[in-house]
């Protein structure tokens, strides 16, 4: 008798732990879901601005072959990159610098 006793007991508790283990793998797969989509997104946009940087880059090399190598060129390059560019950080603190 005393051995169906234990028996039950034991099958209770793994099933206890058996359901917490499914719960807590369930919430771990959520977790994990939501983080590749957040690489998906950053992976998209890295190609976005890797293919804006292509373009910028052939623009310069075309600008070379037509005018030559003129500070004036560089300079539109690197403006355009500049503003193109999204402004990060918020408002600077009251000393001026970060």
């Amino acid at each position: 008798m005393e051995t169906i006793m234990k028996s039950e007991i034991f099958f209770f508790i793994s099933s206890i732990a058996t359901v917490i283990l499914t719960i807590l793998i369930g919430i771990m797969a959520a977790y994990l879901i939501r983080i590749l989509r957040n690489v998906d997104n950053i992976s998209e946009k890295a190609k976005d601005e890797a293919d804006l940087i292509k373009e910028d880059v052939a623009d310069l090399r075309q600008n070379i072959r037509d005018e030559g190598i003129k500070v004036k060129s560089f300079v539109s390059f690197f403006n355009k990159l500049k503003g193109r560019r999204p402004k990060r950080g918020g408002a600077r603190p009251e000393g001026g610098k970060k």
